[in-house]
């Protein structure tokens, strides 16, 4: 009987045990909840975990299906009192369901919450490039809605927007460009001592005793428009390459290096510097599109074989720190070229002589001072911060104006802010490599003119409609 007696008091105890802790997490949580705290599941890439977060204006997250506390709490997000800005990602890139940030003297409310559409103080809608889809824009829209366009990718991504009808839809760029609003040339490069240090710098005795060919190619992004692996695959015929990537393979990468994500890790670096030569080829030529392939080579110790932007040598070190591509009639005069330098050791090491003497290049140097983001350098704003800021700044600029009875400026996109070439074969016989390219491109034309005339419409329109007017402009019954 006694140990009967204890057995219950003692399962009494726990239940009496658990109670108390769940009413004490039920009232921490309350707690947190009144000042405006709340768990909400967010989706990172690598899948949901639960985060505390802050959201102004609510707007808070609380499910997977997307409802968020408007919905839940049944309030018109269109009638709260905002007393800045609204800027909202359509696209949502930022994943930031509201939060005010301060840019110099000015305040911006932004928001990935479409529930702010038709708030009176919205009064611009952002997106990334390669998210933009033409029957998914904010419409109808209002004389004072301005559109702003963040795209740090090449074309092949989303070809409308190299169309002047709908990049002009736009009135504040971010992109590749140096003409672009707020341009972000040089993503990929952290700072000027990355390309002048001898971190991984081999000497020419060491390059020699690797054994390895003189070029090195690496890529697993196959025949895109830029047509680079059919010119490659010429250039093998003359001089010996090794194929690390899917394209062209004749080289395997040790195990621990094949995810693409180990190309930013210094193991891949060390495998780079052992190179005379990379390949560094673009998957577009346009102006200014200047990615890691260029800067990863530099940085290593190998001299990039350049082939993309036009104009890099804007970008380069020095004005001998690359082989560009451009200058040689055919793959054969390249490959002689570079035989020449694998055999002049006198000729080679003065490419890489902005390793002694430091970058030469003015206009890099100055591109890379006055920039005012850093990449990966948590005391600097990033470059979608500062692109968030010029569009914040630029709308406080125009309200002032209108306050005070001046004249607001139009900022409106202009072609040389994104625009690139039609996609072009390396010779006649590989064009069929990036047909689908060039298809695209000339469809997307079309496309981008039926989106201008729905969009000054100023009505809404759905896809079907979109999709209506598509056709009547694919088949010539629009012009």
């Amino acid at each position: 009987m006694m140990t009967t007696l204890l057995r219950w008091k003692k399962v009494k105890f726990a239940i009496i045990a658990v109670i108390i802790l769940f009413l004490l997490s039920l009232f921490c949580s309350l707690q947190m909840q009144a000042v405006g705290w709340d768990e909400e599941i967010i989706y990172t890439g690598d899948g949901p975990f639960w985060q505390m977060e802050d959201v102004e204006y609510g707007g808070k997250q609380v499910d997977m299906d997307g409802h968020d506390e408007h919905d839940i709490n049944h309030v018109d997000a269109s009638k709260l009192t905002i007393p800045h800005p609204i800027i909202m990602w359509w696209t949502p890139f930022s994943g930031e369901r509201g939060e005010v940030k301060t840019c110099g003297n000015d305040r911006c409310f932004f928001t990935i919450d479409r529930h702010f559409h038709h708030h009176p103080n919205t009064s611009a809608f952002m997106f990334y490039g390669t998210d933009f889809k033409p029957d998914d824009v904010p419409v109808p829209r209002k004389p004072h809605h301005e559109w702003a366009l963040f795209h740090e990718e090449s074309p092949k991504n989303n070809y409308m927007l190299t169309h002047p009808e709908c990049l002009t839809l736009f009135n504040h760029t971010a992109t590749f460009k140096r003409n672009s609003d707020f341009p972000i040339t040089t993503q990929y490069l952290k700072s000027l001592e990355d390309l002048e240090s001898r971190k991984y710098l081999k000497t020419l005795e060491e390059k020699k005793r690797a054994g390895l060919a003189p070029v090195l190619y690496v890529q697993s992004d196959c025949n895109p428009p830029s047509d680079r692996d059919s010119y490659v695959q010429e250039l093998m015929k003359h001089i010996r390459i090794d194929s690390y990537g899917a394209c062209l393979h004749n080289k395997d990468l040790p195990q621990e290096l094949t995810n693409p994500l180990t190309m930013f890790k210094s193991n891949f670096f060390e495998i780079v510097s052992k190179y005379k030569f990379t390949l560094a080829f673009e998957n577009a030529l346009c102006e200014d599109y200047v990615t890691e392939k260029l800067w990863r080579p530099l940085i290593a110790g190998s001299v990039p074989v350049y082939r993309g932007s036009p104009s890099v040598r804007d970008w380069l070190p020095d004005d001998h720190s690359a082989i560009v591509v451009d200058d040689y009639k055919s793959p054969k005069e390249l490959a002689d070229h570079l035989i020449y330098l694998d055999s002049n050791d006198e000729a080679y090491e003065k490419l890489l002589n902005f390793k002694k003497v430091g970058a030469t290049n003015p206009h890099l140097i100055s591109t890379m001072k006055n920039r005012e983001w850093g990449v990966n350098d948590y005391t600097r704003p990033n470059f979608i911060e500062g692109l968030e800021c010029l569009v914040c700044n630029r709308l406080h600029q125009n309200l002032k104006a209108k306050k005070e009875g001046k004249s607001e400026i139009s900022h409106i996109a202009k072609p040389e802010h994104y625009a690139c070439p039609r996609p072009e074969a390396f010779s006649a016989k590989s064009r069929s490599s990036i047909q689908m390219y060039i298809e695209l491109h000339d469809e997307h034309a079309k496309r981008a003119k039926a989106l201008r005339e729905l969009v000054e419409s100023k009505t809404n329109f759905t896809s079907e409609q979109y999709s209506a007017l598509v056709y009547k402009y694919l088949t010539g019954e629009r012009h």
